[in-house]
Order: C-alpha cells, then structure tokens, then sequence
C-alpha cells in the first residue's frame, strides 16, 4: 500500500500518437471520494511535471500506444518515486478540465479519426475542475477530520474553472444530478 490520500495521485492524460503527444497534460487531484482509496476525483486541478511527462511519454513510446490515455501514478513519499496505479485507454471523468487548460482531447482524436490536421498542444497548469455535488461533502468530511483547512476549501470552491455537470447554459444535466441524491446517500454515504 502506498500511503498519501489524493494529493499524492497524479495523471498524465494524453492523445498519443506515432511515439509522441499531440494533446497531453499532467493532473494532480486535490480531492477524491473515499479520502484514502479514491473511486472519484472530486477536485482537481492542472499541473507543471516534466518528470511525469517524460516518465508517461517513455512508457507510451515502448508499447506503440495509440489514443486518449490517462496514466495514474501514486508518489510514494517513502522513497519519491511515481508508482504506477492504472492505465485507462479511453476519456476519464475530469477529461472535460483539458478543454479549459488548452486541450481538447475528443476533438483531436475526432479530428484525426477523420485525417484531419491535429497541432500539438499541452494544457496550461493552474486551471480547476470540481464535481461540486460530491467535492462538498468530500471536503467538508476533511475539514471535519483536520485534513483540510476550511479557508483553503472555501478559496477551491470560489477559484475553479470548471464543474463537473453544471452548466448555466445547459442546467438539465445538473437537475437530474440532484435529483439522484438520495440514491448517492444511500450507495455512498452521500
């Protein structure tokens, strides 16, 4: 077991494609739900790691990888190392964050299914996404236990980019998310 909660996971998220990326940006989540086994990201966040990149990139090239790819690694803070978790060939559940960071990764690889010209590019760090509906309790259930401070999870909730399933210009897909709140209380606890 590799100890650290979601602050210790991160993604390389990808479109590869002839040994190289054409879309890619590395992720850290700031939250996730359960605290220490992660089913979900509820928060997170687009960071600056060459290391990572290199890492995910040299693992891509050697097995002639093709497509949208999420690559997660736990950091071991035992030795400093990024562990391998999983590799999933298909989009994530934050995979519209890469939108807003610069990165569009379904239209690349629409766009490429179709021959058509795809640019490299590579998401700007610094951009949030949440999933408001479970990164409220997730969070307030960490500043209950002393994991989180409260003022550093109200600035998160006030400073990200993106949400998960509302959107003002489409609010039906957020209405039937509320709507299933008592079944996530009763599966999940919320």
């Amino acid at each position: 077991m590799i100890p650290g909660d979601g602050r210790q996971q991160f993604s390389y998220c990808a479109f590869f494609k002839e040994d190289k990326a054409i879309g890619s940006m590395v992720t850290r989540r700031r939250r996730q739900h359960p605290h220490d086994f992660g089913r979900a990201s509820t928060f997170v966040e687009t960071i600056d790691l060459p290391a990572l990149e290199a890492l995910s990139s040299r693992f891509l090239r050697s097995i002639n990888y093709y497509g949208l790819v999420e690559v997660e690694f736990k950091l071991d803070p035992r030795d400093g190392q990024f562990k391998l978790l999983d590799i999933n060939a298909r989009t994530w559940g934050y995979h519209t964050l890469g939108t807003h960071a610069g990165v569009d990764f379904p239209s690349l690889l629409y766009r490429d299914q179709l021959s058509g010209a795809v640019e490299q590019c590579r998401g700007r760090p610094g951009v949030a996404w949440v999933r408001l509906l479970t990164d409220v309790p997730t969070g307030l259930r960490d500043v209950a236990a002393g994991r989180l401070r409260f003022g550093d999870f109200w600035r998160s909730l006030r400073s990200y980019h993106i949400e998960a399933v509302f959107n003002k210009e489409d609010p039906v897909p957020g209405i039937v998310e509320c709507a299933l709140i008592p079944y996530l209380m009763l599966k999940r606890g919320f």
